[in-house]
């Protein structure tokens, strides 16, 4: 299930941002992304710049589970296309896109570093899931019960943020939304008390999968937005953070929809 020339697709972006991160320090500060300055080869190569070696350290184990969980359950679920198309998005069409978007906040400051792109990844799973989930454990679940875990996921994003009462409506507008997903969800597999929309085979192994993609997702929201909003001089873009994640979660999701991606159906074994 598991191509090699995927892997090694997968396996350039690490070897950019290490051999971006090598280079002299001069030409990397050269690359980031002035926000009062803002030229279109900055915005799209600032995503790839690093200064501090704990920083690309942190992105690359991002990077590492994030797309490597992505890519694993759109193999088992037979749907690499899905996960191609919108991993080629993230990494060549997003970085200027969040970069003109980081423009709506005016500030005189740099950008750089690949957290938005990683928690593009993140935002991918909750889509990868609902397809996973339907074709491995019961064909009851419909990509259109992916916002159950991406608003789960928003709820824990808004509760990492500090306490006002706009963080506090949030919580609860989330809340909301997760539970009107859940409770669709939960409606579904619920419609038919025989089982008929279960897979045969032993699920076992499937739901292990399951389990880690969700809690992959949902443990890296938490880590990127509970991140100290200051790190050795520099502040953390919270903002590009949730543009990433919600935009990432938007584009496959409308594009499932759209029916522009064969996800129905039982995946091969």
């Amino acid at each position: 299930m598991v191509r090699g020339r995927d892997c090694l697709a997968l396996g350039v972006v690490p070897t950019v941002l290490v051999g971006v991160y090598l280079l002299p320090e001069p030409f990397r500060r050269s690359l980031a992304f002035s926000y009062s300055e803002p030229e279109p080869v900055t915005a799209f190569a600032a995503h790839y710049v690093h200064f501090a070696p704990e920083h690309l350290l942190a992105n690359l184990v991002g990077y590492v589970v994030l797309a490597g969980c992505g890519y694993l359950l759109s193999a088992l679920a037979d749907c690499r296309r899905l996960f191609g198309v919108a991993a080629a998005t993230y990494l060549l069409a997003f970085p200027p896109i969040l970069s003109a978007l980081n423009l709506a906040v005016p500030r005189h400051a740099v950008g750089y570093g690949f957290s938005g792109i990683v928690m593009a990844f993140a935002g991918l799973l909750p889509v990868v899931l609902a397809v996973y989930a339907g074709r491995r454990l019961d064909a009851r679940v419909r990509p259109r019960h992916a916002p159950a875990p991406f608003f789960a996921a928003l709820t824990l994003v808004a509760l990492s943020l500090p306490r006002t009462r706009l963080t506090l409506g949030l919580v609860g507008a989330a809340g909301i939304v997760t539970t009107g997903y859940v409770t669709s969800l939960v409606s579904a597999l619920g419609t038919d008390g025989s089982g008929a929309g279960r897979l045969a085979g032993p699920r076992r192994g499937w739901i292990d999968g399951l389990v880690v993609g969700t809690a992959a997702v949902l443990g890296y929201v938490v880590v990127g937005f509970s991140a100290a909003p200051v790190v050795r001089g520099g502040v953390v873009n919270r903002y590009v953070h949730l543009l990433g994640f919600c935009l990432a979660f938007i584009v496959p999701y409308v594009g499932v929809e759209l029916g522009l991606f064969d996800v129905d159906g039982v995946a091969g074994r």
